[in-house]
């Protein structure tokens, strides 16, 4: 439908109408010229993608326009005897009643085209409406919670940053659905490139620690682009509390790529590693619990530097 409605020219001045109406007729002649035989004593059949795009192109005038040129130069080209101007006149008659059907038919394939072009304009004005009012809404959230975080005791401002580094996740989604509504999909290479960019950008301050992404070029539907996301979260912010104690440098790396069909994520640091009993947080088990909500798997790695997270399976 999309390429049909782009096909549709803007409104033309009568004379553009019906000069290239003409023209396009006049080039099926010479088409039926150059066939010769091929196409009978008439050739009716060559001129019908003439009198349709005429109709479907500009308008019902220009179709039938289309429907009297064609049937003049068929008249100009048969042979006219007494014996045989009954048959001829019968056979152009035929074809202008046929011909005006199809620009009939054609012309209301022109007007259902501009009414659905015009109901995709309203559907895109009403969406980029309702996706600036959700984008307020969850600045205003977050905005709240930066609020209350202020005046809250340090524990508590603790809690209220993760929830809003959660909310700002769903942002992203949000944001990247947006840009891909007409699919429905979510872009993760640049998702996770802008989610670690603003992860970074809200580490910055704790130690001069890089954060590295390589994403593949794939798409996941919005519920398991969140996920994934969320758990990006939670594991890169983990590691930017507690992999580099002391303001020791570091690098921290974010990988969405594909082995063998199946998309795997992994996020691995050189820091000073953890122990098989050190991730009974609450980030460990939303982790565990984001990642069976899109039936994949959880495994912990501890390097000879670092640690190592992949999520695997989806």
């Amino acid at each position: 439908m999309e390429a049909l409605l782009k096909l549709l020219p803007p409104p033309q001045p009568l004379l553009v109408r019906y000069g290239i109406t003409v023209l396009m007729v006049a080039l099926m002649f010479a088409v039926k010229l150059g066939m010769q035989n091929a196409t009978g004593l008439y050739g009716f059949i060559v001129y019908v993608p003439a009198v349709v795009a005429a109709a479907l192109l500009f308008d019902r005038g220009s179709g039938y326009l289309a429907v009297v040129v064609s049937a003049a130069f068929v008249a100009s080209s048969v042979p006219w005897t007494a014996d045989g101007s009954d048959a001829h006149l019968s056979a152009l008659a035929s074809f202008i009643i046929v011909g005006s059907g199809l620009v009939f038919i054609s012309e209301g394939l022109h007007r259902a085209l501009e009414r659905a072009e015009a109901a995709t304009r309203e559907r895109d004005l009403l969406l980029e409406e309702m996706s600036h009012r959700v984008k307020n809404k969850f600045s205003m959230i977050n905005s709240i919670i930066g609020l209350q975080a202020k005046n809250a005791p340090p524990e508590a401002r603790v809690a209220l940053d993760a929830v809003a580094s959660r909310v700002l996740i769903i942002a992203n989604v949000h944001d990247f659905l947006q840009l891909s509504r007409h699919q429905g999909l979510v872009a993760m290479s640049g998702y996770l490139t802008k989610l670690c960019g603003a992860l970074a950008a809200a580490g910055a301050h704790m130690r001069p620690i890089v954060l590295a992404v390589d994403a593949v070029d794939v798409e996941f539907p919005p519920q398991k682009a969140l996920s994934i996301g969320l758990i990006v979260n939670e594991l890169v912010t983990n590691a930017f509390k507690y992999a580099f104690p002391e303001d020791r440098a570091g690098t921290i790396r974010v990988q969405l790529r594909r082995i063998d069909g199946i998309v795997e994520l992994m996020v691995r640091d050189d820091g000073i590693g953890s122990t098989g009993d050190a991730h009974p947080g609450l980030g460990t088990r939303l982790v565990n619990v984001l990642a069976a909500q899109i039936g994949a798997s959880v495994r912990w790695e501890n390097q000879e530097s670092g640690c190592c997270v992949i999520v695997s399976g989806f």
